[in-house]
């Protein structure tokens, strides 16, 4: 069970609320939004957004990224964060990565000043916060990924969650498809797809090097107080 995009104007704005967790409870509905760019957000999206108590838009894209397609304004403080990943980075083929879970696995490992930055605005913030890249699959799964293990969920679910941003994305990447292969390279659905794969490695890393999400961010330094402070706002009773 996957939850489905929620706005018209984007392609893979999800809640990471309504997924069941241990105990009778489950993540916190109007908490975490994770979505891919939102140029395209329509009047009702806006609409959707306030309705939801939307109070902080958190942007992970490079800046050549935001200056390209900035932000539409919400009326709600808006932060930069970029996780720098080589596929928007515009690197030449010979540059890609074969694997995206290896991208994944150098944010975890080298990106941990960032991280640690975009944890502690999540836990300095109440109300809901979005969270997004150009796509909402590499820097925003890798984001999404942390905050649903600190919930406590299963890896199947985490999993599951990273993997639906191929299908919701796959009708409107035609054109990067193309542009992939004349720049030659050879498996364009390795870097613009999601396979459980990706996350599976990214998942057996974090284990293998950190153990958990919660020793994760208080290895990178997020304080004890900050993260019981995002732990309690990512869960709630099922009613």
């Amino acid at each position: 069970m996957e939850n489905k995009p929620i706005l018209q104007g984007t392609h893979n704005t999800r809640e990471l609320g309504g997924y069941p967790l241990k105990e009778g409870r489950q993540t916190k509905e109007n908490r975490f939004l994770r979505s891919d760019s939102l140029c395209g957000i329509t009047l009702e999206d806006r609409q959707l957004l306030k309705h939801k108590g939307l109070s902080l838009v958190i942007d992970l894209r490079s800046q050549y990224e935001q200056e390209q397609s900035p932000d539409p304004k919400l009326s709600v403080p808006h932060l930069s964060f970029p996780l720098l990943d080589q596929v928007n980075s515009g690197m030449s083929s010979a540059g890609f990565p074969s694997n995206m879970g290896d991208v994944y696995i150098g944010l975890l490992d080298h990106s941990q000043d960032t991280i640690r930055r975009i944890f502690e605005a999540m836990a300095e913030t109440e109300g809901c916060i979005l969270f997004h890249c150009s796509a909402g699959k590499d820097r925003t799964g890798v984001t999404a990924m942390l905050l649903l293990d600190l919930a406590g969920a299963e890896e199947d679910l985490i999993i599951e969650d990273y993997a639906a941003s191929a299908f919701n994305l796959y009708p409107h990447l035609q054109d990067q498809m193309e542009m992939l292969q004349k720049m030659g390279v050879k498996d364009p659905d390795a870097l613009l797809g999601s396979p459980k794969s990706n996350m599976i490695r990214t998942l057996e890393h974090l284990r293998k090097m950190y153990g958990t999400a919660e020793k994760y961010l208080r290895k990178i330094g997020v304080s004890d107080a900050k993260i019981e402070v995002l732990k309690a706002s990512l869960q709630e009773r099922v009613e």
